[in-house]
């Protein structure tokens, strides 16, 4: 598969997600990946989004599992080490230190919420407010994290539409003015497979959706191709299309990471 890697990858300490993290690397392996990354939901202090995420208290033994199946399969697939780091804007400081104490592979990096109490989804189901207020707010603080220097890859660019309705001509600037930050800071993005399988979404698609990658490719936003795998079975989830989409438009390199460093690999 010319898609080597799949790096969104959670585990079941954020709640949602079910399978043994074993099933997850050997599905990997048996699709003919040649990386995997586990990258679960980030503690947040006080108790903040406790539902969707591993407590502070389960980082330690998140960390030792994953570098204890690095191990273990070192012979069939290298599996790297990384999480998935929420952006809030009253915690740089806290996540820059849980930063610092472990040695991740790469930091994903997402706004699921818009205050800084995690109380304001970034995609209120069947949302019925002002829809421009809420992606231009969303896409502010997605611009926030590409210039904080925390993460490494932009998780689900577009993933408000989550909300019912997809982004159009009024959201044309802000997605600019955003894919240029992104590109400004030299950090990669995702294209984020889970779409295919959300049916809240008015149009089953990756994250972001196809033209916004191509805005990505011609400003040169480094990618990679993620299936943000909930159980064994959504690893590497539509790969194939994404994979053809991306020779058609030219794409000819993505990014794998190791010790915080983007690799640029032959697609």
């Amino acid at each position: 598969m010319p898609i080597s890697a799949d790096y969104h990858m959670h585990t079941p300490r954020c709640k949602h997600a079910t399978g043994p993290l074993e099933g997850y690397i050997e599905n990997a392996v048996a699709i003919g990946l040649r990386e995997i990354g586990f990258s679960d939901h980030s503690p947040l202090p006080r108790g903040l989004g406790s539902n969707v995420r591993m407590d502070e208290s389960e980082l330690d033994d998140y960390v030792n599992d994953i570098l204890r199946l690095r191990e273990r399969y070192r012979a069939d697939i290298p599996v790297r080490l990384g999480i998935e780091l929420d952006y809030l804007d009253a915690l740089e400081d806290y996540n820059a230190r849980l930063l610092e104490r472990y040695p991740w592979d790469y930091v994903i990096g997402s706004v699921h919420y818009l205050d800084s109490e995690a109380r304001v989804p970034s995609w209120p189901r069947h949302y019925q407010g002002d829809v421009g207020a809420l992606y231009a707010t969303y896409f502010g603080q997605v611009r926030k994290l590409a210039r904080s220097g925390l993460c490494d890859i932009i998780a689900h660019f577009d993933v408000a539409k989550r909300c019912g309705t997809s982004h159009g001509p009024r959201e044309a600037a802000t997605i600019t003015e955003t894919l240029t930050e992104i590109a400004r800071a030299g950090i990669s993005m995702e294209i984020n497979t889970s779409g295919y399988r959300h049916s809240d979404l008015a149009e089953r698609e990756p994250y972001p959706s196809l033209p916004v990658v191509k805005q990505a490719l011609a400003l040169g936003i480094p990618l990679t191709v993620n299936s943000d795998a909930h159980t064994p079975d959504h690893v590497a989830t539509k790969f194939d299309v994404v994979e053809e989409f991306l020779k058609q438009n030219g794409c000819r390199t993505l990014v794998r990471f190791e010790k915080r460093q983007a690799i640029p690999y032959p697609l």
